[in-house]
């Protein structure tokens, strides 16, 4: 797969005769430090993911903190599995993307042709004989559609409790050596502020549905030493991997050129607490 996506509509003409294969690990994702949530989801997400708030663009979203450092997604293991009993939809309609038409909100299926996923004359086909989208292209097509009106009703609610002075930037620092590095752009909700509340302005809230979106930020507030726990994780991943590959280069240098098969390197995961 290329490093920079190649996303493009999906047209008849473009993609006929070509079909889509369904990713078979989260690699894709590595970079994703934090994904955007759908109103449909919050009740599971919150049982196994930290969660906040970024503004982007003059708007509020609610997202699933995936890490803490920009490209860098903890709960993608090296080997491409996902690290956590839940994982977002807006990561799960890959390799497909919703675009925007030039000077309009409207909405266009496009898809990332340098995934790797697209093949021609083979895989599931994206049109039929008739050049209409097949069922199996139509559904996720629809999937990514009723996530984005999700995702659209719920930073409304954000919207909501930044109005009503709830939300407040999340102080985070990261140890690096001797260094702190301060990380910028996360908002959590003020808790205080939260029972300080009238009860006119608590009922609105509630009414509005922007309440839940409150109490599902602090309740997941209990998975946020995972970050932590997933970031020393793929830390001694990577020191074995380091180790291995050195030791190997030690022997190979020893006994001189060698054919082998390929390196079946087994990274030990079952420390990691998920």
């Amino acid at each position: 797969m290329s490093d920079a996506p190649a996303i493009h509509p999906l047209s008849r003409e473009r993609h006929k005769g070509i079909g889509w294969r369904r990713f078979g690990d989260y690699r894709f994702a590595a970079s994703a430090s934090f994904a955007p949530l759908a109103d449909a989801e919050l009740a599971k997400a919150v049982l196994h993911l930290p969660l906040g708030f970024v503004e982007q663009a003059g708007r509020w979203q609610f997202v699933a903190l995936l890490g803490l450092l920009p490209g860098r997604n903890l709960f993608v293991a090296p080997d491409g599995r996902w690290l956590a009993g839940y994982v977002p939809a807006h990561l799960r309609s890959y390799p497909f993307r919703i675009g925007r038409a030039e000077g309009s909100e409207d909405a266009v299926f496009c898809v990332d042709e340098s995934s790797g996923l697209l093949v021609q004359n083979g895989g599931e086909a994206l049109f039929d004989g008739e050049g209409q989208l097949t069922q199996a292209a139509a559904g996720v097509w629809n999937f990514m559609l009723e996530v984005a009106k999700g995702e659209a009703r719920l930073s409304a609610a954000c919207g909501r409790l930044a109005e009503a002075g709830l939300i407040e930037p999340w102080p985070l620092a990261l140890r690096e050596g001797e260094a702190t590095k301060q990380v910028d752009g996360l908002f959590r909700i003020n808790e205080g502020k939260l029972n300080e509340l009238g009860d006119e302005a608590f009922t609105a809230l509630r009414r509005t549905g922007a309440l839940p979106v409150a109490y599902a930020q602090l309740f997941s507030m209990g998975h946020f030493e995972k970050l932590g726990e997933l970031s020393d994780a793929h830390a001694q991943a990577a020191a074995s991997a380091q180790a291995a590959h050195a030791a190997r280069r030690e022997s190979e240098a020893r006994q001189g050129p060698q054919f082998t098969l390929g390196n079946n390197l087994d990274i030990d995961w079952s420390k990691v607490t998920l």
